[in-house]
């Protein structure tokens, strides 16, 4: 009876599924999986947020060790950048305790070759808030995700008269061979943990319930 009892509670989320979206629990699987290799396909790719070229790097971000100082040098020695020196001008706004200044600033400017511009890619993404967002359309994009397994997923929820759930699921990895590369591995730590994931990792995706069937949400910014 107990074995019986635990099974018929595994299940019931699936038959609340199966209800919500009008069919079986075999089609509402098929639908959730069908949606996921959809979002993957349209917005698999992983990005380093390298949105704007040329990046430039001033001696105290070389001194202060910040993410594009130790970043660039290694994308420069695998022929994905060159550098150049250049000066820019810095202002500081007035302050109760000092007037505005400007200052020239010598910076390394880094500007993609012909072999970087290949991974430079159409993708959206918005950085900041409130006033100070911005918003991206192209980034510097070595790997593509798609779709190994659906895992398993929620008990679907209603937000306002719409059925949604979390969907959690394992991925393949297809990356730039500039990728495998040790100094790369060293200074873009998330992007290797999560090639290195393949297969294993999970990810989730948040799915609403449409007329058209699920589809993947964005991700609240």
């Amino acid at each position: 009876m107990m074995k019986h009892a635990t099974v018929l509670i595994a299940l019931l989320p699936l038959c609340a599924f199966a209800a919500a979206d009008g069919g079986s629990a075999d089609s509402v699987a098929k639908s959730l999986k069908s949606a996921m290799e959809r979002q993957l396909t349209e917005n698999g790719t992983v990005c380093l947020g390298k949105f704007d070229w040329p990046i430039e790097v001033s001696e105290p971000d070389f001194q202060e060790h910040t993410r594009d100082a130790v970043q660039m040098p290694v994308l420069e020695q695998l022929g994905l950048v060159t550098a150049s020196k250049g000066l820019v001008l810095r202002r500081t706004a007035a302050t109760e305790e000092s007037p505005a200044t400007e200052e020239k600033l010598a910076v390394t400017r880094y500007a993609l070759t012909e072999a970087g511009r290949r991974y430079y890619l159409a993708k959206n993404a918005t950085t900041g808030t409130g006033a100070s967002k911005v918003e991206h359309h192209y980034d510097l994009c070595p790997v593509r995700l798609s779709l190994d397994k659906v895992v398993r997923w929620d008990e679907p929820t209603a937000v306002g008269a719409t059925p949604e759930t979390t969907l959690t699921y394992t991925y393949k990895a297809t990356s730039a061979d500039w990728v495998k590369d040790p100094g790369v591995q060293k200074v873009f730590p998330v992007l290797d943990r999560l090639i290195k994931g393949a297969g294993t990792l999970q990810l989730q995706q948040r799915m609403r319930l449409t007329k058209e069937g699920w589809v993947a949400l964005a991700p609240r910014t």
